[in-house]
């Protein structure tokens, strides 16, 4: 049994029943103190050793075989459905990439930055914070020995707004379009809704999607969301008068398991959001919108509408579900048309005086 320097770290060597054990410590010679961490980390070797266990590092996993366990993972934990969507759609953004084929222990850094997830910087970060988290998990089951330092690109702030003539042309082009003649003619377009309540309540895509009939109060004008992103996503939503016969219509027919956006083929039971936000654009950009303008843009319109309208932040804090404020005032802008005019009175003024 020996320690011995190589290399510029510790180093052990011991035998037991036979068997020869040789490995760095990892430890810097750097003095009497670290020789003697050194000895702690062969004496813990020799423990194991002598109660059959392996001492010799366990190989790291390819990503695409590692990732298949995470998924598993991500499925039972205690997380928001959102969290859970996004490190599930993370997954499928890394495996899509070169990195799914390599070892954990062999990604770098640059290999992470010169990776290519998406075009959209969004979704990009998804699979960057997927990424964080997979490695955090494979060090926590002591599959990795560190985890690689993975920088989030930039992502500018979500500001496209819908303006109200793009507004009439989108709701008038999805009631009109051809992929809406395979639903029934009593059953409304879910498209059409999921876009108009959006606008008119500032609820997260998802949340609309899981609306349901029991949670409706038309009489008091409101919808209860019980769950989402947030924990201020449990609330009252109020109800326009614009929504309010749009959702009497979807509660006269029949609904699967009380979904007010049912799909038979869907595991949810309801409309998934992907295929809407396709179906989204593709109309947009029938209509040679910008592809800036998303689904979730009605969202935030809604929030840019209600700021200025009512100057409560704590208001539209509670009506969108924000769980912070700073969130809620991203949506005040500054009204360039206000400023013009206070400049030009007080130019006013001058030629006055």
């Amino acid at each position: 049994m020996s320690l011995y320097k190589r290399g510029g770290n510790w180093h052990y060597l011991f035998y037991v029943n036979g068997i020869r054990y040789r490995k760095s410590t990892e430890i810097k010679v750097a003095g009497r103190r670290t020789q003697q961490e050194a000895e702690k980390v062969m004496a813990r070797a020799i423990t194991a050793a002598e109660a059959g266990e392996s001492v010799k590092p366990r190989k790291a996993p390819v990503l695409r075989d590692y990732l298949k366990d995470f998924v598993e993972f991500v499925n039972v934990m205690n997380k928001a459905p959102k969290t859970k969507m996004d490190y599930l759609s993370g997954c499928r953004l890394i495996l899509g990439t070169d990195l799914a084929g390599m070892r954990m222990d062999r990604i770098t850094p640059g290999d992470i930055q010169t990776t290519r997830f998406h075009d959209s910087p969004y979704s990009t970060n998804c699979a960057l914070r997927t990424l964080r988290r997979a490695f955090n998990r494979a060090l926590e089951k002591e599959l990795v020995r560190k985890v690689p330092k993975i920088k989030l690109v930039y992502a500018p702030r979500r500001e496209v707004m819908v303006s109200p003539q793009d507004e009439l042309r989108l709701l008038k082009a999805i009631e009109h379009n051809s992929d809406n003649r395979r639903y029934k003619k009593s059953e409304p377009a879910p498209l059409h809704d999921i876009f108009t309540i959006m606008l008119d309540t500032g609820m997260r895509p998802s949340e609309v999607l899981r609306m349901r009939r029991e949670l409706v109060h038309l009489d008091e004008f409101y919808y209860f969301n019980p769950k989402g992103k947030t924990r201020k996503s449990r609330r009252r939503v109020p109800l326009s008068n614009r929504v309010l016969p749009l959702l009497r219509a979807r509660m006269q027919g029949d609904q699967t398991e009380g979904w007010l956006f049912p799909s038979p083929k869907a595991k949810s039971g309801h409309f998934e959001l992907g295929s809407l936000q396709r179906k989204f654009r593709a109309i947009a950009r029938s209509l040679n919108i910008a592809d800036d303008l998303k689904l979730y843009c009605a969202r935030h319109t809604f929030g840019t509408v209600a700021m200025e309208e009512s100057k409560d932040p704590s208001l539209v804090r509670d009506t969108m579900g924000h769980e912070d404020l700073k969130t809620t005032m991203e949506y005040m802008h500054p009204d360039v048309g206000r400023i013009k005019a206070i400049i030009d009175r007080r130019n006013e003024q001058k030629f006055l005086m």
